[in-house]
């Protein structure tokens, strides 16, 4: 699928359900239904349905707290804490605490490893109203029956899936990236990227106070998202 870029163009009324427990683990309880039209190079607003599953902590480093280099930490967030190896809806993450407040946290995996949290996204999705296409709900409902039967999903056609509900959103046909604010572009707790390709699936996010919501902040998360998405796939 092509690696097309797009940070944000989700419609007016739409969620950002692709951003699923990963992004929102630090945000439980944050919601709104506010949303807006983002164009093309700009942030979108992201509500996505909160985790009740802890974060396990761990202070062994893992290849997750090997994705982003110093300076790129540096560029997202100042100064950081060690890392932090976490366990996040399952998927592998690591954690590093900003001295200014706030964290850094990143997650790198197999895409298939990544679906198995579809099947509750894929439900959000078909309550929203955004599905008008027959074909596009039984491709969902399929992969959605799929993992729930305890089979796996290969990692080529996880990231297609993926591909699909960034369309369903608004995103031009074969987009593999996003960014977003969470949970809203008027009060966002944190940004948050995600890139799917190549079979590997790669977060990056910040939680932070006072998010500038500028252009120039989306722009340096999507490069670190970029820099780390090539070192996932190796």
């Amino acid at each position: 699928m092509p690696n097309v870029e797009c940070l944000g163009c989700l419609r007016a009324g739409r969620i950002a359900v692709f951003v699923v427990a990963s992004a929102m683990l630090w945000l439980v309880g944050c919601s709104s239904d506010k949303s807006g039209s983002a164009p093309q190079g700009k942030v979108a607003e992201g509500v996505a349905p909160s985790s009740a599953d802890p974060a396990t902590k761990t202070s062994a480093p893992d290849a997750s707290c090997e994705l982003l280099t110093p300076a790129e930490l540096s560029m997202l967030a100042g100064e950081v804490s060690e890392p932090k190896t976490l366990a996040v809806g399952g998927l592998p993450a690591c954690h590093w605490e900003m001295s200014a407040g706030g964290r850094v946290q990143v997650i790198c995996t197999s895409a298939g490893t990544w679906a198995r949290q579809l099947p509750a996204a894929i439900e959000q999705v078909k309550r929203s109203g955004l599905l008008d296409d027959p074909e596009t709900v039984r491709k969902l409902e399929t992969a959605r029956d799929l993992i729930a039967s305890g089979k796996e999903i290969a990692p080529d056609r996880a990231c297609e899936l993926f591909s699909t509900l960034l369309e369903v959103q608004g995103q031009p046909a074969g987009s593999s990236r996003t960014v977003n604010l969470i949970p809203t572009r008027e009060n966002p707790k944190a940004i948050n990227g995600q890139a799917c390709s190549g079979g590997r699936f790669t977060s990056v996010q910040v939680v932070a106070p006072n998010l500038s919501r500028s252009d120039d902040e989306a722009s340096r998360l999507s490069s670190v998202l970029t820099k780390a998405h090539e070192r996932n796939r190796g």
